[in-house]
């Protein structure tokens, strides 16, 4: 039996997730700041998360884009990460993420790293699937909805030209 997907539009603010760590000694560099890939996996993990909440059905990480670590984070900083989708395409999904810090000693949350990750619903069969439409309500909203076409345009683009140097 086919899995059923419902693709009636979702709101944005559906596949809104956030996610609070606390930086351990475990998790620091050599510098002694959180360790990128740890942050990284914390990001794809909220990520996909938000991804699954907007369409129901497992998702498989695609691609990173715009990856920037902005500050470090020293043991003991609680992070917060946020992420939600921008944008539903046909199989796939635009979803930023948002880390911010909360550092020893400090009453003001810091940006420490952002990114958005493109995601694609999978079936029971392991094939893509369709998913619905995001709904965004509000300006940030529509202005990350209208960057994601933007950012999408862009890659579709660089990997045609890459293919045809090839």
């Amino acid at each position: 039996m086919a899995q059923q997907i419902d693709l009636n539009p979702r709101p944005v603010a559906a596949s809104f997730v956030e996610m609070d760590e606390i930086v351990q000694p475990s998790d620091l560099n050599i510098y002694g700041s959180i360790f990128g890939g740890y942050l990284m996996s914390l990001m794809d993990k909220a990520g996909g998360i938000s991804a699954f909440k907007h369409c129901g059905v497992n998702v498989v990480t695609v691609s990173v884009d715009r990856l920037v670590f902005k500050n470090p984070a020293p043991a003991g900083t609680v992070l917060s990460v946020k992420a939600s989708v921008n944008r539903a395409f046909h199989t796939s999904m635009e979803v930023g993420v948002l880390v911010t810090g909360l550092k020893p000693g400090e009453r003001q949350e810091t940006t420490l790293c952002s990114a958005y990750i493109t995601y694609v619903a999978i079936g029971a069969d392991g094939r893509p699937v369709p998913v619905p439409p995001s709904l965004p309500e509000t300006p940030e909203q529509r202005r990350r909805y209208a960057e994601a076409e933007l950012r999408r345009s862009a890659r579709l683009a660089l990997d045609e030209r890459l293919a045809a140097q090839q």
